[in-house]
């Protein structure tokens, strides 16, 4: 892919051209130096609108503008954690290797994302030139900041099923890829889809450092967040912000088959599937396993919740608590100095 001076793209080999052209072990090697040139090339280009993004802030704060300088600040976070994301993510490679011709269905949607996260710098050039136009004009800098901010979590979310299509060698279902390449995606993930190890926040004005995370890939992927060990609280943050956010703790595993019911409080099924599950904490990874899971709201209680995760082999976990309004949940990013 090639980035004019404008950041319009133009075709070239690409992703897919060295997938087409190499096999083996050397091909391998080929195609991730491929993938990492594509990369820089992008963060490059986006990393340049990062910081058109904070010299916009730098300004307000210059003028004392403190209440503006939030969204815009939000922002640039969230467009640079993108680009870093580009820039430092490392693929298995098993799926494109998986048989010595990639699934055809697999390298069209992957042509499709490295496009889509291409026609993304137009899509993040638009509100960062509405927003240093308001600032020239001392006009409203909160709205191309908000609408900037949500591009730059479409972009997070394209690169996800990005990286998910390289991972497994198969194409993810097409209305999810649909809808991630969209320019007008619904349904973004909440913010906190993007919290890490080290990461404060508040939730129901409650402040907390993430200390570990359970991530589960697949249908109706979520992320477990947890909070504190003592309580141990978890925060539930699911990829299709429609199943919404939820404040949970550990209780007792019910017995398969029987998660509909916990304490006596009926359920109903938000989502469930089998897919992949990771622990990630301080020490790293524990190493991607297969995970049956079901997440339930409560029947006659619309704000009770309760997860279920069965790892197989009788290793099961469950947790259960209320939902959390969008609202309620403030990030505030890494402590300074980390």
């Amino acid at each position: 892919m090639v980035f004019r001076a404008d950041g319009a793209s133009q075709p070239g080999p690409g992703l897919v051209g060295a997938i087409l052209r190499y096999r083996g072990a050397a091909g391998e090697e080929r195609i991730r130096e491929e993938d990492r040139r594509i990369r820089d090339d992008l963060g490059a280009t986006y990393g340049a609108l990062v910081g058109r993004v904070r010299a916009v802030a730098r300004r307000l704060a210059d003028e004392r503008k403190i209440v503006e300088v939030g969204p815009v600040d939000e922002f640039a976070q969230t467009l640079d954690h993108f680009v870093d994301r580009l820039r430092t993510a490392t693929y298995g490679y098993a799926g494109l290797f998986a048989e010595l011709d990639p699934d055809p269905g697999m390298v069209e949607q992957l042509r499709q994302f490295d496009q889509g996260l291409a026609s993304g710098v137009a899509e993040i050039e638009a509100p960062v030139a509405a927003l240093e136009q308001a600032l020239a004009a001392g006009g409203d800098t909160a709205a191309p900041a908000r609408q900037g901010t949500e591009g730059a979590r479409k972009l997070l979310a394209r690169f996800d099923l990005r990286g998910r299509i390289v991972e497994t060698g198969k194409p993810v279902e097409r209305e999810r890829a649909l809808a991630a390449l969209s320019a007008e995606t619904p349904g973004l993930p909440h913010a906190a889809w993007e919290l890490d190890h080290g990461v404060a926040l508040a939730v129901l004005g409650d402040d907390f450092v993430v200390e570990a995370k359970i991530g589960v890939g697949g249908p109706s992927a979520f992320r477990l967040f947890r909070l504190s060990s003592a309580p141990e609280e978890w925060l539930f943050v699911p990829e299709d912000a429609e199943i919404g956010l939820a404040r949970l703790s550990p209780v007792d595993a019910p017995p398969a088959g029987e998660e509909q019911t916990l304490a006596g409080v009926p359920y109903t099924v938000a989502a469930e599937g089998d897919g992949s599950g990771e622990v990630v904490g301080a020490g790293g990874s524990s190493g991607v396993r297969p995970v049956r899971f079901i997440v339930l709201r409560g029947a006659q209680e619309p704000a009770a919740r309760e997860v279920t995760l069965d790892w197989g082999g009788g290793e099961r976990q469950a947790f259960a608590g209320v939902g959390v309004h969008p609202d309620d949940v403030e990030i505030f990013g890494r402590p300074l100095g980390e």
